[in-house]
């Protein structure tokens, strides 16, 4: 850990770094990073600082003392020099190419959107962005948002009333894409102003950990039935164990010693990606798209289990 400092009144920066200054691999705008805060609490964090930055990686979490812990902790107990496990980066909010760009924020969110803004700024590619919080002391990146000069507008809801979402799309050309990360209330808002075919979407609680999607019938049916036994071969070649009934194949995982990082359990975080050499998994997360789920390439053993009699995992 090499520096924990306050960005705003209730938001700190993390910027994480290898003791002996080795560079860190490069990332793109929107990507994620795993840090294990502690044992069995895995937080994800939109990656934020300067991508020029090669040996380093910044991420900022706003306190949340009514979420699941994640925030309080990196607020109160992370400390410079501290030694933390980090994985990523992951691609999981990937910036797509457009004629135009709209992209909005609110809150926290504004974390994998600065970084989108400033890389389609290097590009030469038109983008507005609206970054919407309550109360300039709330608000973080100004500095940098100000760089990007009149296609950034800052909406502070407790004195504008006026720039709604509707507004902010109202004169948003017909063939862009527009790009949005912050509370669920904004993101359904969206959803009913904007085409399906034009979102992106992406919501994270205050502490980065993505909020939980409820699942479908279909799904909660699927999760409840568990009572097949199967087999999970730990990498090619390796160690077969059996996965009983009510029993994880995560679990199995720790058990055999397999270091993988973990958080939530409910198939929501993606801390426990883990890629699927052979077999076909049962998925059950709320991550993988359709499409995704059918290539069976990665699974999250926290919750899915598995169609074939044996899996394969890359471990």
């Amino acid at each position: 850990m090499r520096e924990v400092a306050p960005l705003s009144a209730n938001v700190v920066g993390i910027t994480v770094a290898f003791e002996d200054g080795r560079p860190l691999p490069a990332w793109e705008p929107g990507d994620h990073i795993d840090i294990e805060l502690e044992s069995g609490l895995t937080r994800q964090y939109s990656l934020c600082g300067p991508r020029t930055s090669a040996d380093s990686w910044t991420v900022a979490v706003r306190l949340d003392r009514a979420g699941r812990g994640g925030s309080v902790y990196a607020h109160e107990r992370l400390r410079a020099g501290a030694s933390v496990r980090v994985v990523g980066p992951r691609a999981k909010f990937a910036l797509e190419e457009a004629a135009a760009h709209v992209l909005i924020a609110g809150g926290i969110g504004i974390t994998p959107i600065l970084t989108m803004a400033e890389y389609l700024a290097e590009q030469g590619s038109p983008f507005r962005l609206y970054y919407f919080d309550r109360g300039p002391e709330r608000m973080v990146f100004r500095e940098r948002l100000a760089a990007l000069g009149s296609a950034v507008v800052i909406v502070d809801r407790a004195v504008d009333e006026v720039t709604t979402l509707a507004v902010a799309l109202a004169e948003a050309p017909e063939d862009s894409l527009v790009y949005a990360c912050g509370p669920r209330r904004m993101l359904d808002e969206l959803a009913d102003l904007v085409g399906s075919e034009r979102l992106r979407i992406e919501d994270f609680a205050p502490d980065g950990s993505p909020l939980v999607v409820a699942a479908t019938d279909d799904e909660a049916e699927g999760a409840a039935d568990d009572a097949d036994e199967f087999e999970v071969q730990l990498g090619a070649g390796g160690s077969i164990h059996p996965v009983p009934s009510g029993c994880s194949v995560l679990d199995v995982m720790l058990k055999a010693g397999i270091d993988v990082m973990w958080s939530c359990r409910e198939g929501n975080c993606a801390s426990c990606e883990t890629p699927v050499l052979e077999g076909e998994p049962d998925h059950r997360d709320v991550i993988l798209t359709d499409e995704e789920k059918a290539a069976n390439d990665v699974m999250f053993p926290c919750v899915s289990r598995a169609r074939s009699r044996r899996l394969v995992l890359d471990v």
